[in-house]
């Protein structure tokens, strides 16, 4: 069965974290050997550059990033390289289906929201998991844990006994 990938899979593939990089990274060698099969949104990829844009104009400018970016468009510009290099990467692992959002899948966000009291787009990562007809979701994000049907594995335990 496929596992799920969220956001935070791919964030800290590309962004060394003490607690979760080791466990990630290994998954992802396990998919690209084809041990493992992954899925996740297309609108993840949209969640990750987002928050990547973020994170690196913060690093850069040392302010709010959103600040930056309103006194500036331009920027964001400075930041593409390495957004379309994360993109190049998603794009050439083996063994990942990245699933479109589709009408039907957004409709469900406001009850999911409401039935499991999450984001929207955590929602729609769930909805999508369960469409894909993934048991798993690879996450750093508590909040699926109160989602039936769809166990969360936690990145700091994955490959060790506890997963």
């Amino acid at each position: 069965m496929p596992t799920y990938l969220d956001t935070n899979a791919f964030y800290f593939f590309f962004f060394e974290d003490q607690t979760y990089s080791a466990g990630i990274k290994t998954f992802f060698d396990e998919m690209q050997q084809g041990q493992q099969k992954g899925v996740t949104s297309a609108l993840t990829l949209d969640e990750l550059s987002y928050v990547v844009l973020l994170r690196l104009i913060e690093k850069k400018y040392n302010k709010h990033p959103l600040d930056v970016i309103r006194s500036s468009k331009q920027s964001i510009l400075e930041f593409i390289p390495q957004i379309q290099k994360m993109f190049d990467v998603i794009f050439s692992l083996h063994n990942l289906l990245i699933m479109d959002a589709t009408l039907s899948s957004v409709g469900l966000i406001p009850f999911t929201m409401e039935e499991h009291c999450l984001l929207p787009r955590d929602a729609l990562h769930a909805i999508t998991a369960r469409n894909a007809g993934c048991p798993d979701i690879l996450s750093t994000d508590s909040d699926f844990d109160t989602v039936q049907g769809l166990h969360r594995i936690d990145p700091a335990k994955f490959g060790t006994s506890d997963d």
